[in-house]
């Protein structure tokens, strides 16, 4: 059995253009994490004003407990998928290059 005919049995793929998507798509969502928290901040300041009293001051602090809080520990948890994303993209730079350069060869070999 050939080198060439047994590469066929056996696929490498690597796609650089699905990493930078994903890379794309946590930073978009990190953005719209942001959006939504500054939304949710919004409301309980509406809110607040309507409810200033000992119970409206504790229901406000326990929402900004039990939604805010969590949304930023969420968007920090994002943001370092996306950054570590990043820093593998970059990282592995030679091995895409260095995967189409084989690419290439193979599919010269099987012209």
């Amino acid at each position: 059995m050939s080198l060439l005919s047994s590469s066929k049995e056996k696929d490498i793929l690597l796609d650089q253009e699905a990493f930078q998507q994903a890379i794309t798509k946590f930073g978009d969502l990190s953005i719209q994490v942001q959006d939504l928290r500054k939304e949710i901040e919004e409301m309980l300041s509406t809110l607040q004003k309507g409810f200033d009293t000992p119970a409206g001051r504790k229901f406000i602090q326990s929402c900004q407990g039990n939604l805010l809080e969590p949304l930023d520990r969420q968007k920090a948890v994002i943001d370092h998928i996306s950054e570590t994303l990043g820093q593998a993209n970059t990282a592995y730079e030679s091995v895409f290059s260095e995967y189409e350069q084989l690419n290439g060869t193979i599919q010269s070999f099987e012209s």
